[in-house]
C-alpha cells in the first residue's frame, strides 16, 4: 500500500485497470523485505518494492503472477531498470514482468524480450485500455480520487509530535504485518499468522472508524488470498479428502503436522494446556474452502470482488457490487466473497458490523 503519491501513479493505476480487466487482483507498491535473526528478535531490512503486483487464479486454481515497474521521469537508466526488474521477477517468483514508460527506446524494446521481459510505451497501454474496455471494467479501482481517499485512510494516523496511544501501537503491528511480513513468509503460514495478528486488535477495531474499516477489508482480502493458495494445494492432491489435505497445507505438510501434534500431546500430558491443535475457527474455514473448490467459477474471482466491494459499498455507498462485462458466474463470486469476509470476521473476532456495508451484496 502506498504512503505518498508520486509522479508514476497515473501509469500504475492505468496498468492496474488493464490487469483488473484481465482478471487480476492488483495491489500497488508491495514492499519486499528480508528478515535477519538477531537472537531474541527479527530485524527487517527493506529490499525494494513492486510498483504493481498482479495475481490471478484460474478455474483449476493455477496461479499467475505479474509484476510491473512504472517509470515516468527522464533521468532513468532503462537498461539498469530492466536488469533490476529481471532480478525482482526471479526473486518474487513472478511469471511475467512489464517495464512501463511514457516512451520506450527501440534498443530497450529489442533487449527486453531477450531478458524475458515486456517493455511497453504509454501509447500501447492506451490502446490496450481502450480495446479491453478497462476503464469500465475496473469499477473505479483505477480511479485517482478513490486511490487518494484510500491512501489517506491507511495507517494509524498519528499527529506529529504526539506519542501514539497503546491502541495505535497495537494496530501498527497489523499494518507492518500486512505491508511487509505477509509478502515474506511462506504461503502456508500466512493464514494462521493473519488471523492471529487480527485477533490481537479485534477488540479495538471500530465500525465507526474509516481507517479500521479499510484495515478490516484489506485483512479480508488477504484471507481470501490465503484460501486460494490453499485451494491450489488441495486441488493438486484431489478433492476426495479436502479437510485432510487442507490441514496438511496449513501445518506445513505431513512432517510439520506430525511434529505439531506430538508437541500438543506433550503439552497436554504436562497439564500446561488442554486445547486442540486446531484453532476453533479452522473447521468452518476449511468447510468454506471446500465450497470454493466445488465452485471454481466464482472462487477464482473472489479477490477482485472483495476489492470492488470496498470501493463500491464503502467509498461510494452502493448497495451492490457489479463488475461490467464480467464473464463466468458473478453471483457465485459475490456470494463467496461475502462469505469469506464474514468468515474472516468470525475467525478473528472482529465485529461483523464493521462489514455492514456489504450485507446487501
Amino acid at each position: 500500500m502506498a504512503k505518498t503519491l508520486d509522479k508514476d501513479l497515473p501509469l500504475k493505476l492505468q496498468f492496474r485497470r488493464i490487469l483488473f480487466a484481465e482478471g487480476y487482483w492488483s495491489p500497488l507498491e508491495v514492499e519486499l523485505s528480508n528478515y535477519e535473526d538477531l537472537g531474541n528478535t527479527l530485524k527487517r531490512r527493506s529490499l525494494t518494492d513492486l510498483d504493481v503486483l498482479g495475481i490471478k487464479f484460474d478455474r483449476l486454481f493455477n496461479r499467475t503472477c505479474v509484476v510491473g515497474d512504472c517509470k515516468s521521469g527522464r533521468n532513468v537508466s532503462d537498461a539498469n531498470r530492466l536488469f533490476w526488474l529481471r532480478g525482482v521477477k526471479d526473486y518474487f517468483g513472478a511469471d511475467l514482468a512489464y517495464y512501463l514508460r511514457p516512451n520506450v527506446d527501440s534498443h530497450i524494446a529489442a533487449i527486453a524480450p531477450k531478458m524475458g521481459l515486456c517493455a511497453l510505451p504509454a501509447s500501447h497501454l492506451d490502446g490496450l485500455e481502450l480495446r479491453l474496455r478497462a476503464k469500465e471494467t475496473s469499477a473505479a479501482l483505477g480511479d485517482l480520487t478513490d486511490f487518494e481517499t484510500t491512501l489517506q485512510r491507511w495507517g494509524v494516523g498519528t499527529t506529529k509530535g504526539v506519542s501514539p496511544s497503546q491502541e495505535q501501537l497495537q494496530k501498527k503491528r497489523v499494518y507492518s504485518f500486512l505491508s511487509y511480513t505477509y509478502w515474506y513468509i511462506e504461503r502456508f503460514r500466512a493464514l494462521m499468522q493473519l488471523v492471529g495478528t487480527f485477533e490481537s486488535v479485534a477488540h479495538v477495531l471500530s465500525p465507526e472508524d474509516d481507517r479500521d474499516v479499510l484495515l478490516a477489508f484489506v485483512g479480508a482480502e488477504r484471507f481470501a488470498h490465503c484460501l486460494l493458495e490453499a485451494a491450489a494445494f488441495v486441488h493438486s492432491h484431489g478433492l476426495q479428502n479436502i479437510p485432510n489435505h487442507a490441514r496438511l497445507y496449513f501445518y506445513g505438510g505431513p512432517f510439520g503436522l506430525r511434529e505439531k501434534e506430538r508437541t500438543f500431546d506433550l503439552i497436554r500430558k504436562l497439564g500446561v494446556v488442554n486445547e486442540d491443535l486446531d484453532p476453533p475457527w479452522l473447521r468452518d474455514t476449511i468447510e468454506l474452502l471446500g465450497r470454493m473448490l466445488h465452485n471454481p467459477n466464482g472462487a477464482c474471482d473472489v479477490l477482485r470482488y472483495i476489492s470492488v466491494a470496498y470501493v463500491s459499498c464503502v467509498l461510494h455507498k452502493k448497495q451492490e457490487v457489479v463488475i461490467p462485462n464480467t464473464n463466468g458466474s458473478p453471483v457465485e463470486a459475490v456470494v463467496l466473497a461475502k462469505d469469506i469476509i464474514l468468515q474472516f470476521a468470525k475467525a478473528t473476532g472482529i465485529r461483523e458490523s464493521i462489514f455492514d456495508s456489504i450485507r446487501s451484496m
